[in-house]
């Protein structure tokens, strides 16, 4: 690997296009076979079906994988031996099953596997607290979900490989010692032009503009947050688009509500969300009208507690390591409104989607304030504010990074933020604002808006 990567990087730019379109045919291979298409058929066929019918093959899909389970994972049989999997007959009696979480999963990963590496497809979670974990996919499962994500797509206009698409990732595709200005990889297996979530700074972000204006993608998806930080820098700038993609579709981040309005003001099109998960969670996608619907096809959705939005999540495409009532970190809120969604898919509607359990700040009181509303803080001065990052480190102080636009923010802005995380936090939480050249992004490539290093 690591000659690759040297061949890569010494590699003119035109032939590292080409080495990325290489390694788009052969992922092609794993994820748009004979079950991808077969699938995707499925799919539109189950858009029609009744909620009852629909509920009906869920449950009959989760008996069928636990006891795949049981029968293939050592790590299962052993957990479920006091178990009798065959009282299991309604979808309450899942509660018989114990939770497992990422670090069961992690000291078990052996015995978790029910197939070889050999011939998967291996999976990688980073998590936001930096542990990770390596899960293997079994080739069917994987076309089964790409087919639920492209046909989420194709819903509202968008047909994947057919059409152009910009993805901003965390993908390494910049040599680390390249001069020339050119943050951006195509890889023609998909139509897709790759975009460097690492350089993007207000130096840099003009030439990914223009490479936008000159690809005209039909849609834009990956990191939230950097597809946030081009708009801003576009609307900053009153800089023409010379294209109206069909939509947007973020991944990884948390969205909020600011960054959706302003995704939505300068690209002109719609922002569509879905939830799911590196090491295989079911899906949650947004529908025409930008309400969020279960996929009922892909799994199942628990809270843990009666009184708490966390989940659990059991979800049927991860027969090379299940996933069962496993605790992601994750929390939702279900809809209390049971009338169907008039974009016509008969499925229970997501209110909200948290992010993982760090996406949140404290007050004193041990009240947690999450990611949308210290992101609703920064509303007053969207114009001038390049960048901005909260970070936790005592529970009654908070230290908020800013990079700002220079020309347009004004020092009295310093004391605007800090009189609404006041008024957010409460006066006994000393705010502490810090203007910084640069915030950097993680590992990752991915932006986090909240760093919190309090344990209560």
């Amino acid at each position: 690997m690591a000659l690759l990567e040297n061949i890569y990087d010494k590699s003119p730019i035109f032939l590292q296009n080409l080495m990325v379109s290489f390694s788009g045919y052969q992922r092609n291979m794993n994820r748009y076979g004979k079950i991808y298409f077969e699938y995707l058929n499925f799919l539109s066929d189950f858009d029609s079906w009744s909620l009852k019918r629909k509920l009906d093959f869920q449950f009959k899909e989760l008996i069928e994988f636990i006891k795949y389970a049981v029968d293939n994972s050592e790590f299962y049989r052993k957990l479920y031996k006091d178990i009798d999997i065959n009282s299991i007959r309604t979808m309450d009696d899942l509660k018989k099953l114990p939770v497992i979480d990422k670090e069961m999963l992690r000291g078990n990963i052996n015995e978790v596997f029910t197939i070889p590496r050999k011939g998967a497809v291996e999976g990688h979670t980073g998590g936001t607290t930096g542990k990770s974990l390596f899960v293997l996919f079994t080739q069917e499962d994987m076309m089964k979900r790409m087919a639920i994500l492209d046909h989420f797509k194709a819903r509202v206009g968008f047909e994947h490989r057919k059409m152009k698409r910009a993805t901003f990732n965390g993908k390494h595709i910049i040599p680390p010692n390249q001069q020339r200005k050119i943050f951006w990889r195509y890889n023609a297996a998909c139509k897709q032009m790759i975009y460097s979530s690492f350089h993007l700074n207000e130096e840099n972000m003009r030439y990914y503009v223009k490479s936008l204006n000159k690809f005209k993608p039909d849609a834009i998806d990956g990191f939230f947050m950097s597809m946030c930080d081009i708009a801003g820098y576009i609307e900053r700038h009153n800089i023409k688009l010379e294209f109206t993609p069909i939509a947007i579709f973020p991944t990884s981040e948390t969205l909020t509500q600011s960054g959706r309005e302003l995704l939505e003001r300068v690209f002109k099109c719609k922002v569509y969300d879905q939830y799911a998960s590196s090491e295989g969670a079911p899906f949650v996608t947004e529908c025409s009208n930008q309400l969020l619907h279960l996929e009922l096809v892909s799994g199942i959705f628990e809270h843990i507690e009666k009184d708490s939005n966390e989940i659990l999540v059991t979800s049927f495409t991860t027969h090379g390591t299940p996933l069962i009532r496993y605790r992601i970190g994750d929390a939702m809120v279900l809809s209390d409104d049971n009338t169907s969604c008039k974009c016509g898919i008969k499925a229970p509607i997501v209110k909200e989607i948290h992010g993982r359990k760090l996406d949140f700040l404290y007050r004193v009181d041990g009240a947690k304030i999450n990611g949308g509303n210290v992101s609703n803080l920064f509303k007053s001065i969207p114009n001038a504010l390049i960048r901005a990052q909260t970070v936790q480190e005592k529970i009654d102080e908070i230290i908020i990074k800013i990079e700002v636009d220079k020309n347009l923010y004004k020092p009295e802005y310093d004391h605007l933020l800090r009189n609404e995380f006041v008024h957010k936090f409460g006066s006994k939480t000393k705010i502490i604002v810090e203007h910084v050249d640069e915030i950097p992004r993680e590992k990752s490539g991915k932006f986090k808006m909240i760093i919190n290093n309090v344990n209560i």
